[in-house]
């Protein structure tokens, strides 16, 4: 079987406090302790090498059951950090309580478990966890046999029957909601903003569903949040920017109104941030947009961001931002100084952001006339990208890709190119016929000499061929085009 590196990777993501309180437990247990070697070894290996770990501990007993010994390290960290992390979240203290609302059931302490009991809820309520409600509710009937047996009749069963019906069918609307904010991530995370023909069909019956289209169907703050981001995703895709504009700015109030909203969806709210402000650039308005780019900024201060996952999304959001305020608003950025700071930890990098960071970066670059430097991060995307995911921008990088071997004068590399995207497009299941005709025009333009070229450039024809702006993807290339192609 192949050595796994699971250990390590959870080793890796441990921040100092983490670590830190992992060691004082460690230090808090007696005898020999194997695994603590075996963690400090794999804290200082930045790359996890099975053979470097055998060769370290040559000799010793314990490595003959290295795997056993792993996997109670791996248990161990988890422990502590369910410890470390126990008074973190309303979660855990909702499950901190229940359990001791249990132990304290089997010890006849009924009174001690109804005030944990009312903590508990009392939490749940404010948070609108409502499967904790309905656990908390089934412990209520619990304890009114108990009264009932006692001759206390004060609390009615009929009157948590209606309560539980209510948290029910809270719950079940919640369910709906995220069964359809499933469906429109998944559209997007494979067709971008030009999705197929059938999922745009998909798309219009989920706007037009009395879910999406009458706020009222919401019954919770959470199945809110849920409407009001997938609408303002929606429009922002269909270049609907002001009515995405107004949608996410009313979710950020949302958001702002409801505290423990902010921490439980933590990454939901940062999205939403970029996403208002990627409104703010389509719109032109650089002073909101700066604005919305401080806001970010001033996040790193607050414990709730400081996560080693939201803050690694966080930042790379911001990086990818300042790229796209730098290509509208005419701002310069220190390309080596962006790829560093995303380049300092390649964990949890997704196939995603690999892509249309390096695809902003080769943008960026062929706006400011480096070609050669704009080949480089097209190339890496055409070489790496899967060809499934976001096919807007892997459709849109091979667009880019012909603009430049246009300005490179890679005559023979353009009309391959033109042929290889004019199939791509073919074969998606979606009108590109605009798309086509303007890989027409560049192929005309691929066989006049360069002063033609240049005239043509100039008088703004290749601008009118442009397809017409359908999303803020298409907006993007434009706007690289021109300044990149004038």
């Amino acid at each position: 079987m192949k050595p796994t590196n699971d250990l390590h990777e959870l080793v890796q993501s441990l921040t100092k406090s983490e670590k830190r309180f992992f060691k004082l437990q460690s230090s808090l247990q007696s005898g020999e302790k194997n695994y603590v070697r075996i963690f400090d070894l794999l804290e200082r290996m930045e790359v996890y090498d099975v053979e470097y770990v055998k060769e370290h501990f040559k000799g010793e007993v314990f490595l003959k059951h290295l795997p056993s010994e792993k996997n109670h390290l791996f248990k161990l960290i988890l422990k502590a950090l369910r410890s470390f992390h126990g008074e973190h979240s309303t979660s855990n203290l909702i499950k901190q309580e229940l359990k001791n609302v249990e132990i304290l059931f089997y010890k006849g302490l009924y009174v001690e478990c109804k005030k944990a009991l009312k903590r508990a809820k009392r939490m749940a309520t404010d948070h609108e966890f409502f499967y904790y409600l309905f656990e908390i509710i089934s412990w209520q009937k619990t304890l009114l046999e108990e009264d009932y047996e006692n001759g206390d009749f004060s609390e009615s069963i009929d009157d948590l029957s209606r309560e539980e019906e209510e948290v029910l069918v809270k719950l079940r609307n919640l369910t709906e909601y995220q069964v359809l904010y499933g469906k429109v991530n998944a559209v997007f995370r494979l067709g971008g903003f030009t999705p197929s023909t059938g999922d745009e069909a998909n798309i219009k019956d989920l706007k037009d569903s009395l879910l999406i289209s009458d706020e009222t169907h919401a019954l919770s703050n959470r199945a809110r949040c849920i409407r009001l981001y997938s609408l303002g995703f929606c429009a922002i895709a269909q270049n609907e920017i002001e009515r995405s504009n107004a949608h996410f700015e009313q979710l950020l109030r949302l958001f702002d109104e409801n505290e423990w909203l902010k921490d439980d969806k933590a990454k939901r709210y940062l999205r939403t941030l970029g996403q208002f402000l990627t409104c703010k650039i389509l719109l032109n308005d650089r002073q909101a947009a700066k604005k919305l780019y401080g806001r970010l900024e001033e996040l790193a201060e607050l414990p709730r961001f400081q996560s080693h996952d939201l803050h690694l999304f966080r930042t790379r959001m911001m990086k990818q931002l300042q790229i796209e305020m730098a290509l509208f608003f005419d701002q310069n950025v220190q390309i080596d100084e962006l790829k560093s700071a995303i380049e300092e930890d390649q964990s949890y990098v997704s196939k995603e952001f690999d892509m249309v960071f390096n695809y902003r970066l080769a943008m960026y670059e062929f706006a400011n006339r480096n070609y050669q430097k704009a080949q480089k991060y097209v190339n890496y995307v055409i070489n790496n990208a899967e060809r499934d995911l976001r096919q807007d921008v892997y459709g849109h990088v091979r667009v880019l890709n012909v603009f430049i071997h246009l300005c490179l004068e890679n005559h023979d590399l353009v009309d391959y190119a033109l042929k290889s995207i004019i199939r791509f497009y073919s074969n998606r299941d979606r009108d590109h016929e605009a798309e086509v005709n303007f890989l027409k025009v560049l192929k005309q333009l691929n066989k006049k000499d360069r002063q033609e070229r240049k005239e043509f450039i100039e008088s703004g024809k290749l601008e009118q061929a442009f397809p017409a702006h359908k999303n803020m993807e298409d907006q993007l290339l434009f706007v690289t085009m021109k300044k990149g192609m004038n």
